[in-house]
């Protein structure tokens, strides 16, 4: 299975939720590549950083992009039983592939962003063209505290937008999400009983209960 993430706005929002999602899935004895194709390389630095730290399970992380990224794709999805790819929100080849190629596309999200999509919103619709199973998740994402009703109803009218699109009921929050990363190679699920590992497991397990709908 096929699950990109796009950030139109939280690229280290998204680089975290990659990262913690391809680890949950090597935690469930799947064989799982972590692609990225993300101007920042966040996941694979972290993935070079991890198997630096010998930590456990180690998560094959790569950065590729260009003429490579279809190539490469196609080779990691062959070999494995998953590939996460953390992409940009830019209208790039290796994004439009991404998506094409998915099962899932992973939005994050906060209600500022929600306004001014419109070019997100046309992407995932023309994705879906070439790709008509693709399932699209929004993940709303939040301060120190949960988005404001305004807010919510924002983004859930933003994801009305999308065919076969909806905003996840698990909301994570970035100083959760960032717990652990200031050590080379972790991230908040390899910090067990914090709230940012609660919020990563409930959201995998929605994400994987999405694609079996």
């Amino acid at each position: 299975m096929i699950v990109t993430i796009v950030h139109a706005a939280l690229p280290a929002a998204g680089a975290q939720l990659a990262a913690n999602l391809a680890l949950l899935r090597g935690r469930h004895g799947r064989q799982v590549s972590l692609l990225d194709a993300s101007p920042e390389r966040t996941c694979a630095r972290w993935g070079l950083d991890r198997a630096r730290s010998r930590l456990r399970p180690a998560v094959a992380a790569r950065a590729v992009s260009g003429g490579s990224f279809a190539d490469a794709l196609e080779r990691l999805a062959s070999h494995h039983h998953d590939v996460v790819i953390d992409t940009d929100g830019a209208d790039s080849p290796d994004c439009r592939r991404a998506l094409i190629a998915a099962r899932v596309a992973l939005v994050p999200l906060v209600a500022e962003h929600a306004d001014g999509g419109r070019d997100l919103v046309k992407r995932l619709a023309n994705a879906r063209m070439f790709n008509p199973g693709l399932r699209v998740l929004f993940v709303a994402v939040g301060g120190e505290r949960d988005p404001a009703p305004a807010a919510w109803a924002a983004m859930r009218a933003f994801a009305d937008q999308v065919p076969a699109a909806r905003v996840a009921a698990t909301i994570v929050h970035l100083p959760a999400l960032h717990w652990g990363a200031h050590v080379p190679g972790r991230c908040a699920s390899d910090i067990d009983g914090s709230a940012g590992a609660a919020e990563m497991a409930a959201l995998y397990a929605e994400v994987y209960r999405f694609f079996q709908e």
